[in-house]
């Protein structure tokens, strides 16, 4: 009765608690689908090379710390012209630095419309399915770990888990 007690509880936390975790896999699902899709249809792919970064500095919350963000400038040649452009999103320079030869997509009808590949944020509903899996997978971890303290024993899940709880030393 009480591993019957322990296992409601850990199934209706559990499912409350990795709402946002779905939520985020199921959008990121989707997004990087309709993504792939635009991507296919819209643009075509090219070479630019990375020839600057463009300093921004933002104010952060009352304390006026401030954030120091670069934008890439990029240049490629598109439908037949060249174009010196500074990126949208911001990027980490150290990764990106000047030189580095990257690929981009661009739309075919305004080449000025483009995105690195390499990206994060582009790439960004990646993100959202990682971090929704992460947060799927941490909400069970605490979800057991709270009602494994709460009600003083270990539920049973079978012998996979009980692997998994022996390794991590989850009393």
């Amino acid at each position: 009765m009480n591993d019957m007690i322990n296992m409601i509880t850990f199934l209706l936390s559990f499912a409350l608690l990795s709402i946002a975790g779905w939520i985020l896999l199921i959008m990121g699902i989707r997004s990087r689908r309709e993504a792939r899709l635009r991507e296919n249809t819209e643009h075509t792919r090219t070479t630019g090379v990375i020839v600057d970064h463009v300093l921004k500095i933002a104010r952060t919350g009352r304390n006026g710390g401030s954030n120091i963000y670069y934008k890439p400038v990029v240049e490629f040649s598109a439908e037949g012209q060249d174009y010196h452009l500074e990126y949208g999103n911001y990027m980490d320079h150290e990764k990106y630095p000047v030189g580095k030869t990257i690929d981009i997509l661009y739309d075919v009808s305004d080449p000025t419309h483009f995105h690195l590949e390499e990206d994060p944020m582009f790439l960004g509903h990646g993100g959202a399915v990682r971090i929704g899996i992460i947060w799927i997978i941490a909400s069970a971890v605490f979800v057991y770990v709270v009602v494994t303290v709460v009600y003083g024993e270990r539920i049973d899940f079978g012998p996979l888990w009980q692997s998994i709880a022996d390794t991590f030393n989850i009393r």
